[in-house]
């Protein structure tokens, strides 16, 4: 099926979606579940929680698919909803824990980019994490950064740093708990194509 032909399918089970037929959206849910599967895929570890966050995205996608104005095709306004689902996703499992350690362990792969959805996803996955780290003071910064990114040891940001190991353990300590109530407060703004 080529681009356009998708397009056009899209709307027409769109549209007898909107006229009551339950039929439809279950063909709607069968054609782009992989699509969905491989986005909110990259946010998780496990298969279920994949499968957990699919159907949170096709549940938005339901409630909200009358509010669709048809402004982008489908296929970008289902490809926002997953990227949010995910996203708040693993925002929410950030809050839950304590620290960039956290933030190592949860975030997806690192994939190629093959395709527009890859880029967006990669794309604000390092501009959640840039825009917490800028909220930080320079020091606490710094220290995350040499801690977290570079993984240097404790020893080796004291010397690095020019700080005593209590101050360099305050900086993280700190820079841990700012970071993590900076990506709480970042929104998910809903997207309604």
């Amino acid at each position: 099926m080529n681009k356009q032909s998708e397009i056009e399918n899209d709307v027409q089970l769109i549209y007898m979606i909107k006229a009551g037929d339950k039929s439809a959206f279950g063909k709607l849910y069968y054609l782009h579940q992989s699509r969905v599967r491989a986005i909110v895929g990259r946010y998780v570890q496990d298969r279920e929680e994949t499968e957990d966050l699919m159907q949170v995205v096709f549940m938005k996608v339901f409630q909200s698919l009358r509010q669709f104005r048809g402004e982008s095709t489908f296929t970008t306004w289902l490809t926002r909803i997953a990227i949010n689902v995910g996203r708040s996703h693993l925002r929410s499992r950030l809050s839950r824990k304590n620290g960039m350690e956290t933030v190592a362990q949860h975030m997806p792969e690192p994939i190629t980019l093959t395709t527009p959805e890859d880029s967006i996803i990669q794309k604000e996955r390092h501009q959640l994490l840039a825009q917490g780290l800028r909220t930080l003071p320079q020091t606490q910064q710094r220290a995350m950064w040499l801690r977290y990114i570079k993984e240097l040891s404790y020893r080796e940001i004291v010397w690095e740093m020019r700080a005593p190991l209590g101050t360099v353990k305050i900086w993280l300590y700190r820079g841990r708990h700012q970071l993590k109530r900076a990506l709480k407060k970042q929104e998910v703004g809903g997207w309604a194509g």
